[in-house]
């Protein structure tokens, strides 16, 4: 698959309560890439580590196009920032102690390939049907999996924002990796927790699904939430075009 047909556009925005934006995206239609990460950390750390994530994951995957498997070139991207933002954080006081979500694409031969670390989820929306090709690595997810609690239980009972696993915070970092074949008509959405807290997946499998632009549907995601008072900053992907 030429993926120079890929269309994509993203958006993101502090949100209505928070003074700064920790979230950072990019898209590379023509790599066929686009990520998006979630930074965590005091003052402005969180945002050096979203930022140094997507900077050297872009690069890595920028530079190894050729004879690398896609599910090599995630994996090496992703420790590779791994290991700068943990490197950032020894060297400076301000960044200890950062981190950040990420979830990343790359479409190839008629694939889309995908990794993650972190509650930074990625959809599909194909027929119809809205799929979510990601699983959250938090607290609250793994109660639920453990059957401690049910999801709606879960939501009152556990914070939601103690992450298990994000780039930067352990030694080591476990990525998830896994791929599907695109089908003709699928539409993809990378987010973070900004949006999904503040839209069902009714609602995003509805906006995701109309005929508008690309980039009206990105911004009304953002507007949505953002009129519901997000309490986080705002990060929306959305991938069309097959």
């Amino acid at each position: 698959m030429n993926t120079t047909t890929l269309m994509m556009t993203g958006c993101t925005d502090a949100g209505k309560t928070r003074t700064s934006n920790e979230d950072c995206i990019l898209c590379l239609p023509t790599f066929g890439a686009a990520l998006l990460a979630d930074g965590m950390g005091g003052h402005s750390a969180g945002e050096v580590a979203s930022r140094t994530a997507v900077d050297t994951v872009s690069a890595i995957l920028k530079q190894t196009t050729r004879g690398v498997s896609p599910h090599e070139r995630l994996e090496t991207a992703l420790q590779a920032a791994h290991s700068v933002i943990r490197e950032k954080a020894r060297q400076s006081l301000r960044c200890r102690g950062m981190g950040t979500t990420f979830v990343g694409v790359l479409v190839e031969n008629g694939y889309l390939h995908h990794a993650h670390v972190g509650d930074s989820r990625l959809y599909v929306l194909r027929e119809g049907q809205m799929t979510a090709l990601t699983h959250d690595h938090s607290l609250l997810q793994e109660f639920i999996d453990q059957g401690f609690y049910s999801r709606e239980e879960a939501q009152e009972k556990v914070s939601r924002n103690i992450l298990t696993r994000a780039l930067g915070l352990e030694p080591q970092v476990m990525i998830d990796y896994d791929y599907l074949k695109i089908n003709k008509g699928d539409r993809f959405l990378l987010c973070s927790d900004g949006l999904y807290d503040m839209l069902t997946e009714h609602e995003m499998a509805a906006l995701l699904g109309r005929t508008h632009d690309l980039d009206g549907i990105a911004l009304d995601m953002l507007e949505l939430a953002n009129a519901r008072r997000s309490k986080d900053n705002v990060s929306v992907i959305v991938i069309a075009g097959f």
